[in-house]
């Protein structure tokens, strides 16, 4: 889905490898993955790249990289790391090795050393140590680009706004037609939904981006793109609608999206799925029903049948998505998906079931065959 939005922006040389996708880029480029990808956590620009198999290695090799191409002395920096390899089994350690060579260079340019901030640097580097392949980025977004700043409160096991938008982009929902979350929870799915509805780039408020702390950082060329994005939001004519069985849930979701500007678009209503009559006409629904967690198998089994029995009463025209990690409950919705992708939601495995409702059967009924059909 990352590589399809890319390519919706012009991107050139778009490649998909494990859990990233990489591309060629320019500085306008880069401010528009940051303002306008749904499925996005983070932009890295990689800055160099070079073989070490010990930490003492890192070190000496870092030491001499040109890091005041990069930042002032004057400006704070922090190390994300991801390491994998048998040469590096402390992932802390050559993190902070790393950011020893840092300070000691700039300790040698100028007797003086930048400081570190973890919580909000001026600068961050991602390091990735793959066996002995050192990769060290800048990390253009700085905190996460699913952290859309929209969230007052949130509920139990709040899904991940990337992965809410990366499931609303997988049912192929066309914003030509209806969209429910029967179970929305916090209101995620539901903001994500609304988001893509109106063409609203998702990060299009948010303010703190680490690109605009680097040396090269165009304030002009960035304004132009959040012009740009906001010139593209557009109107919707169909319904959104949000249906949940707790009230506390519907007031969270109606404060959050209050407060991401998204009122407008989106209908609450505090009903359970299996009370819920949807808009008539096609229409996409996608739900993140619990898993188990913190229910009886007996009783999880029910809300799983129910959900399945709401499909086949209320959702005809509907193609229905339904994320969960537990295989065995999914079962009992008693229908067979369309289509099912594996998705991750925080550390669990989970699968998102596409079910299209259809009166009926799906086939066609025989008919007996002519000369004619032969």
């Amino acid at each position: 889905m990352l590589a399809e939005e890319l390519q919706a922006l012009n991107a050139r040389n778009i490649e998909i490898i494990k859990r990233a996708v990489v591309c060629d880029y320019d500085a306008e480029l880069l401010y528009r993955c940051n303002v306008e990808l749904r499925t996005c956590l983070k932009v890295l620009v990689p800055v160099y790249e070079f073989m070490s198999e010990s930490t003492d290695d890192l070190y000496n090799f870092a030491s001499r990289l040109k890091w005041e191409d990069y930042f002032d002395v004057k400006q704070s920096f922090a190390i994300d790391f991801t390491i994998q390899s048998e040469y590096f089994k402390h992932s802390q350690f050559a993190a902070l090795r790393l950011k020893d060579a840092i300070c000691d260079h700039f300790r040698k340019l100028y007797d003086e050393r930048p400081s570190v901030n973890t919580e909000a640097p001026d600068v961050l580097f991602n390091l990735h140590i793959h066996r002995d392949k050192v990769t060290i980025s800048l990390d253009s977004s700085g905190t996460s680009l699913h952290q859309r700043g929209n969230r007052m409160a949130q509920n139990i096991a709040p899904i991940n706004e990337v992965l809410a938008a990366g499931l609303v982009l997988l049912s192929k929902w066309d914003r030509q037609s209806h969209f429910v979350d029967a179970m929305c929870g916090s209101g995620t799915i539901l903001m994500e939904a609304a988001s893509y509805a109106i063409n609203k780039a998702p990060n299009l408020e948010r303010s703190y981006f680490c690109f605009k702390n680097w040396k090269n950082y165009d304030a002009a060329l960035y304004r132009k793109v959040c012009k740009a994005a906001e010139a593209r939001i557009t109107e919707f004519d169909y319904k959104i609608i949000g249906t949940d069985s707790s009230k506390k849930s519907i007031f969270i979701a109606e404060k959050n999206i209050q407060k991401a500007g998204l009122s407008d678009w989106i209908e609450l209503r505090e009903i359970s799925i299996q009370k819920m009559i949807p808009p008539m006409g096609r229409g996409t629904l996608i739900i993140n029903p619990p898993y188990g967690e913190r229910m009886q198998i007996e009783e999880l089994d029910r809300l799983y049948k129910q959900i399945g029995d709401a499909f086949k009463q209320h959702f005809t025209g509907y193609t229905c998505g339904v994320i969960t990690s537990n295989f065995e409950a999914a079962k009992n919705i008693g229908l067979k998906p369309t289509r099912k992708f594996p998705v991750m939601n925080g550390k669990l495995d989970c699968l998102f079931y596409i079910y299209d409702i259809y009166e009926g059967s799906k086939r066609k009924p025989k008919t007996e065959s002519t000369d004619h059909d032969a």
